[in-house]
């Protein structure tokens, strides 16, 4: 009887299906692993080599870094202008082109093999900028001109991605994705920000008057710049801000299906939250360098600069920093102490970045010893980053706020560092250009207080959603009590 039972019944299996979502799952694997550890091992070069890479030392007199953000002199000012031109232009080519990779690596999983070409596209654009950034040393204007062709080619690969994302999503999703002007106006919002920017460099190289290396003098496009940004008139104002309005059309525009996609909750938030292992690996890799930051200054007292009591008194930071690490290393390991919901994750989480960054705040307001704040600094960037790659790991609920809010975190805290990195590395040639900033608050601590203000700003919200949270359950309890 049995017997007749299970033939009479039908067994469905498809076991094609299941080893191809095991070989695309494997490809994902593969792929993510050359991302993140070519951005690792970049990183770490292109940071131990900064003066070089970054900095492009070869460009100033005897290659001296003295000179790197002096603009007393004409000629110092040219050449600034130069470097910081090539220092931003490749260095958004090269984070651009990992980061759009790392993402569409994640959206197609399902099609990992179609995606190997534009894997691959993405991945050249990547180690270009990487060996650019070694090997591009020149003076000519001109020169700078023919290297911003690059965004060309690079934004007709994001047209045909997009153009190739959208019918992939109308194949799979046609009632959705029935409507194409959302990628339409992406497009459009792309080009015109990578078109404006090529046109307005164009108009500034070829407007120029007499030396065509001096094109700081005579320019239209420079001294529509300059009078912009230092007049005070109504005119200006309306063009300061119709400036600032066009980027930021361009931004929404650019991103307008993700946005769209997020407030209709069909966005896939698993992008985002693996993009923060992108982040952290990033923030890991500044951590190795900053190490040898410590000891860039030239005197061979370095350490001995540690042996005063107010030193010692400040370092005593430390303790709060440590502290607090281990404090949360415990709600994450000990079973009793354990956490479950993600709203008590999130609020341990901003709590103890809070802590930290309120007690690196304090310190480098009152202390006068860079190697101590850097220190600190150090200490409390690896615990920050390790605490919120462990929340990455531990926890996979899709969070809104939480996931921005981390992602901006981890990416200031690895912004600080480089900062502070690149300023110990330009007092070491006795140039303090990071200092002469026009503001009571230097460089670094304007980044650091901002970290602290997103951490308190992540802890406020998630004691926020907790009391709404509590006030429902309250409210429903009371709603029950009186119907029955």
């Amino acid at each position: 009887m049995e017997n007749a039972k299970i033939e009479q019944k039908k067994i469905y299996d498809d076991f094609e299906t299941l080893a191809n979502n095991k070989k695309r799952n494997s490809l994902t694997i593969i792929f993510k692993s050359i991302l993140l550890s070519f951005f690792a091992i970049s990183s770490i070069l292109l940071l131990f080599f900064s003066s070089r890479t970054l900095l492009a030392n070869k460009l100033f007199i005897n290659k001296d870094l003295q000179y790197f953000l002096v603009f007393s002199n004409l000629t110092t000012e040219r050449l600034n202008y130069i470097v910081l031109f090539r220092l931003f232009f490749l260095a958004s080519i090269f984070i651009y082109s990992i980061s759009k990779n790392y993402s569409n690596v994640i959206d197609n999983k399902v099609y990992t093999k179609k995606y190997i070409p534009w894997f691959i596209t993405y991945l050249l654009f990547s180690c270009l900028a990487f060996i650019l950034l070694f090997t591009f040393f020149k003076l000519d204007t001109l020169d700078y001109y023919y290297l911003s062709l690059i965004c060309l080619p690079l934004l007709f690969l994001d047209i045909a991605y997009s153009i190739y994302s959208y019918k992939i999503k109308k194949k799979t999703n046609p009632i959705v994705y029935s409507n194409n002007k959302l990628t339409i106006i992406s497009i459009i919002s792309r080009s015109s920000f990578v078109l404006a920017f090529f046109i307005t460099l164009t108009i500034w190289i070829f407007s120029i008057k007499g030396d065509k290396f001096d094109f700081l003098n005579n320019n239209i496009i420079h001294n529509w710049f300059v009078d912009m940004f230092s007049k005070n008139d109504i005119k200006n104002l309306f063009f300061v801000i119709l400036f600032f309005a066009f980027i930021l059309l361009c931004f929404f525009g650019t991103n307008i299906e993700k946005i769209a996609d997020i407030s209709s909750k069909k966005y896939n938030f698993k992008s985002i939250k693996e993009k923060l292992v992108l982040w952290s690996i990033f923030g890991f890799s500044t951590i190795v360098w900053f190490i040898r930051v410590l000891f860039y200054k030239n005197s061979s007292n370095v350490i001995g600069k540690l042996y005063s009591s107010n030193n010692f008194l400040y370092l005593l930071g430390l303790i709060p920093i440590i502290g607090i690490f281990v404090f949360y290393m415990l709600f994450s390991f000990v079973k009793k102490m354990k956490m479950k919901s993600t709203l008590s994750k999130n609020i341990i989480l901003g709590f103890c970045l809070s802590i930290v960054w309120i007690t690196i705040a304090i310190i480098t307001l009152i202390s006068k010893s860079t190697l101590v704040n850097n220190i600190l600094l150090l200490i409390a960037a690896l615990n920050s980053i390790t605490m919120i790659l462990l929340y990455r790991l531990q926890n996979n609920s899709e969070n809104v706020y939480a996931t921005i809010f981390i992602q901006i975190i981890t990416l200031f805290i690895t912004i600080t560092l480089i900062l502070n990195g690149l300023n110990a590395l330009l007092i070491s040639h006795n140039n303090e250009a990071f200092y002469n900033i026009d503001s009571p608050l230097s460089l670094n601590l304007i980044f650091i207080i901002t970290t602290l203000a997103l951490s308190i700003g992540f802890n406020t919200i998630s004691l926020m959603q907790l009391g709404i949270t509590l006030f429902r359950l309250t409210k429903n309890k009371k709603e029950l009590s009186e119907a029955k």
